[in-house]
């Protein structure tokens, strides 16, 4: 679906920006938050431009419209030659102005960041810099497939300072501002973090996101993702239980991801974090803090 490679800068036209669009009406938004003559910045790779679109056409906010134009800022800027002499920096662009020239800034200095710039974006200008997630190994899909529930499960996603506002999965997801695309959850022991779909960041909000764009890797190759700069909280239920609530940097797809994505993986930086127990041939049973309690001092017994 992506590739980090640039591509070659041609006018765009309603044919040429049309693969990117999966509804009426929004090429014309496109182009009236650019213009009629505008053509991607030859250095932008793929992946950012169909960031780039849906960002600015798609359901979000006012800030993901904001951080669209801002990459196309930069990249605009890069093809210009103005960022001669900081090679090595990153660039700060908020409401497309430069705002700084630096290091890559920290999750901490972000939040700070935020406060006076929501939604600033920083992107290095050596483009060798672009970071990518970790690579994602779903192990899990053959076993979903064949019996349905073994390690489906249902989630919910909040922040610490917001508890009565939960992000809910039931199993499955139906994006009803993507076609009612289907997600299923699932409990995916190949990957080191959790990616949810865009749905979550809607319902709880802009703040916690670092809307630079990240290439994602492995499951969900060429997929951009946006990833968390601050905790959010998770929790996961079988059909009876309800886990403990546990920090996570989450991470959410794009909001247009295509057919290579069709899950909301459950990665190990939540279930390292909890206990749960699987028998052989049967569904996983997560444990609550009684159940917690009782394997601790079982598992004290054991040698």
């Amino acid at each position: 679906m992506g590739s980090l490679k640039p591509v070659q800068n041609l006018p765009e036209t309603s044919q040429t920006l049309s693969k990117y669009e999966d509804r009426p009406g929004q090429m014309e938004t496109f182009l009236a938050y650019t213009n009629n003559n505008f053509s991607w910045p030859p250095s932008m790779p793929e992946y950012i431009r169909r960031y780039c679109f849906h960002q600015i056409t798609g359901t979000g906010s006012n800030i993901d419209v904001q951080s669209g134009r801002d990459i196309i800022f930069f990249y605009n800027a890069l093809k210009r030659g103005e960022f001669l002499g900081h090679e090595n920096d990153w660039v700060t662009v908020y409401n497309q102005e430069i705002k700084a020239y630096g290091k890559e800034y920290s999750d901490d200095e972000l939040n700070h960041i935020f406060k006076e710039m929501p939604g600033a974006i920083q992107l290095p200008v050596n483009q060798k810099s672009l970071p990518r997630s970790k690579k994602r190994k779903m192990v899990t899909t053959k076993r979903v497939i064949d019996n349905g529930c073994d390690y489906k499960s249902r989630v919910g996603v909040r922040r610490p300072e917001e508890p009565e506002l939960v992000a809910l999965i039931n199993y499955n997801l139906y994006d009803r501002y993507d076609n009612h695309k289907k997600y299923e959850c699932v409990i995916d022991t190949g990957a080191p973090s959790t990616i949810f779909p865009f749905q979550i960041k809607r319902t709880l909000g802009d703040e916690g996101w670092n809307l630079r764009p990240i290439a994602g890797s492995g499951y969900g190759g060429g997929v951009t993702e946006i990833h968390a700069n601050k905790m959010f909280e998770v929790h996961l239920s079988d059909r009876c239980n309800w886990t403990k609530w546990v920090p996570a940097k989450i991470t959410v797809c794009d909001q247009k991801p295509g057919d290579e994505v069709e899950h909301a993986l459950i990665g190990n930086d939540v279930t390292d974090q909890l206990a749960y127990a699987h028998e052989p041939n049967r569904p996983i049973k997560f444990l609550d803090s009684t159940d917690e309690e009782k394997l601790t001092q079982f598992l004290s017994t054991c040698n």
